[in-house]
Parts: structure tokens; sequence; C-alpha cells
């Protein structure tokens, strides 16, 4: 028998090296995705580069690109890309002249459509690793901040800067991985925020990244997502993970009048116990609850623009400037929702926004997950408006283009051999 030992003794070093590109080049992109998500989201820490996040994304996921294009199979392969990357460069250049905002603005949003089209060109197999990351991340940081939030609620003290953001509207006690706002300081327990400048981010992001985690939040990571939702107290985050829980079953095409009178049920029985715990006084009743009374034909919670706003805003869709929008002075800074986005771009605004999300859906894989992703997109433009954040898009655009549940195998595959350790993500 011949053996032959050169054959054991040779060892491909090009093999090797492939794989670090190729590796190299995930971590490049994933590194862009969080630099672009945090960024938009305004994570304590991403302040100082409110302006110029979308660069630094940019420039990593460039390189990433670079490194790609010298691998045998490249990571950005997918071919459909420009028209979704047009319809946001044409929506963001329309929104940057309707405000009569600079040359900065106008070099932000080509930055971030350079981005865009390089998700788009991602493979999209590797999606839902991705978005394992994400959840991961962002539960692990959690969990690290639970038993720090829970010292400060007893007393204990820990270090702390203060700080401050947008002229001194935001004005925090930073205690690194979580933050206390201090214009709710007579607070017995204040609204857990995690590293977000708001709970209503914390909440929103949670139930996001819930969504793309389908089937799998019993996993640790995804049970502090939702305990993370839960202490916000975040009545946006509420209704969106509700939405989230029946679109979820509808997708899996799981019966669902059963289980949504089981989860009825279950909200029911919470809610009558926060009108009886402490008679009444406590944060459920008075956060959730107390919102979600009627008066007057009005959700009390629905406070997302300022009476002002609403008296101008009648005037306005009683005139011609519905069809492009409206200059309007925010010196009452809080205004958000639908109402402002229309205010402010018109209908034209509005329907460019939709054909850039659905173009950027196009390529779906299953109906329901794109139809899911579409509704949750709506909710949230109906709630603050603000979807174009890629903090928002990054998880919906993961959902639309999951495939159907059917196809187990190709919903998650490994990025690369080299840092798949763990068959249980």
């Amino acid at each position: 028998m011949n053996i032959n030992v050169n054959r054991w003794l040779t060892f491909d070093l090009s093999r090797i090296f492939i794989l670090e590109k190729r590796a190299v080049a995930d971590f490049l992109f994933i590194l862009s995705l969080f630099t672009a998500f945090f960024g938009s989201m305004n994570i304590w820490f991403m302040l100082p580069l409110a302006n110029y996040y979308p660069i630094l994304a940019f420039l990593f996921a460039a390189g990433s690109y670079v490194i790609s294009r010298t691998l045998r199979e490249p990571i950005f392969k997918e071919n459909y890309f420009l028209l979704p990357t047009l319809a946001f460069l044409l929506l963001s250049y329309y929104q940057a002249a309707n405000n009569t905002l600079n040359i900065n603005a106008y070099i932000k949003a080509t930055f971030l459509g350079i981005l865009l089209s390089l998700i788009f060109r991602y493979d999209k197999s590797r999606l839902e690793y991705i978005a394992t990351i994400f959840a991961k991340t962002i539960g692990g940081l959690l969990v690290v901040s639970y038993p720090f939030f829970l010292l400060y609620i007893i007393g204990f003290p820990l270090p702390h800067i203060d700080m401050s953001f947008n002229d001194g509207f935001y004005y925090f006690s930073n205690y690194f991985i979580f933050l206390i706002d201090e214009r709710t300081i007579f607070a017995i327990i204040p609204r857990f925020q995690s590293i977000f400048l708001e709970p209503t981010y914390l909440g929103s992001t949670s139930a996001l990244l819930l969504m793309t985690q389908r089937g799998k939040w019993k996993k640790w990571y995804n049970i502090s997502l939702l305990v993370g939702l839960l202490i916000s107290f975040s009545l946006a985050g509420y209704v969106y993970i509700v939405a989230i829980i029946f679109l979820n079953l509808w997708t899996e095409h799981k019966k669902i009048i059963a289980k949504a009178m089981g989860i009825v049920f279950m909200i029911a029985i919470i809610a009558g116990g926060s009108f009886v715990y402490n008679g009444g006084d406590n944060m459920l009743h008075d956060l959730i609850l107390l919102r979600l009374e009627v008066k007057d034909g009005e959700i009390a919670g629905n406070n997302r623009v300022t009476k002002s706003f609403d008296d101008e805003y009648s005037s306005f869709v009683e005139s011609t400037d519905v069809m492009l929008g409206r200059d309007y002075d925010y010196s009452n800074f809080g205004d958000s929702g639908y109402k402002v986005f229309l205010y402010d771009y018109g209908i034209v605004g509005v329907i460019l926004l939709y054909i850039f999300y659905i173009s950027a859906f196009a390529k779906y894989r299953d109906s329901r997950s794109f139809l899911s992703a579409l509704i949750v997109m709506s909710l949230i433009f109906g709630v603050d408006a603000f979807v174009l954040w890629m903090g928002r898009f990054i998880p919906l655009y993961i959902v639309a283009m999951r495939p159907n549940p059917s196809n187990a195998e190709e919903q998650q595959r490994p990025i690369t051999k080299s840092i798949n350790t763990t068959k249980d993500i």
C-alpha cells in the first residue's frame, strides 16, 4: 500500500488565510451595523458621534466590502440593492430640502445610503446570525446592569457623572451601564432605561429584537430583553410587544384564537391586580393603565404632540400644504408621531417613506414575515415616526427577509466555521 506522506505533511496556508479574511470581513460589517444601530438610537456613549456615526459605520462596512471581494465566496453577493438605495436617498434628500438643512444633512444621508446598499447586498442567510448577536449583546448588557440598578434603588452609593444633552433638555445621572433621568428624581422608583436616552427607546428596541428571535424567547438573552422591556414601563413598548406576539403566531401558522384568549386573560389578571395592589398606587397602574383611559374621545397617553401643535395641525390638513409639508417652529420640544412627519414632509413624504420600505423588503422569502415587518413599521410610524433610524430599520429588515418557518435548516447558517463555536444560537 502506497502512502502519500506529502499529503499529510502539506499544510495549505491559503485556506487559513481565506478563513481569517472572512472572519475579519464579517467582524467589520457587524461592527458597522452596531455603530449605525447605537448611533441612531442615541446610546449615551454615541452622543459625541451623533453627527459622524454614519461616516464611521460606512468606513467599517467599506473595509468589510473590500476584503469580501477577495474571497472565493463573498459575503456581499445579493444583486438587488439599487432600487431601495435610490429610494432611501430620494427620501432623505427630500427631507433635507424640506427642512432647509445644510450640506451636512446631505453628506450624512449619502453615507447612510451607501451603508444601506451594503446591507441589501449582504448574504440574507446570515441575517439570523446577526440578529442573535444583537440580542445577545444588548441582552447581556441588561443582565449586567440589573443588579446595579437594584443597588441604586435601595440607596447604595454608586460612581456616576452628571450628563446633559440637547441644550439641557435631557439631564442624567450617568451610572455608565444605566442612566437615571433627573427630571424624574422625585419618583420613588425610576423607570429603567439602560443606556438609552428614554425608556421608550429601550422598550421599542427590546420588542424589535425579540421579533427577530421568533421561537427562541426562552434563551437567557431574550428573557433579559423581555425583562428590560417590562421594567421600562414604556406604553409604546408594551403595545409593540403585544402586536409582535400575535404577528409571530400568525407567521408560524399557529392557532391564534386559543392563544389570544390566554394572553387576554393573563393581561386582564395583571391589569386587575394593578388596581388592587397598594390601592392602585403602583407604576403599572400610573404609567400604563391610566394612560389608556379615554378622555373626551382621546387616549390619555396619546401625548405625542402638544396642544399648540394639534391646533396648528388642524389648519394644516385643510390647506394645500398637506401635499409637501409646512415649516413649523419647534420651540416646544417633544412633538413626535405621524402627525409631525406629515406636517414636515406632507403626503409626498409619507409616500416616499413607504416606497423605501416596500422596495427594501421586496425580496422577501415569506409573505407573512414581510407583512408582519410592514405592520410593525406602520405601528412605530404612527407612534413616533422615527422609522428611518437604523435601530428600527435593521431589525425590521431582518424580520422581513427571514424564510418561511417550515424551512428550519435555512433559517440560520453560521457565518464561518472559525467563529461558529456553538449550535445553540
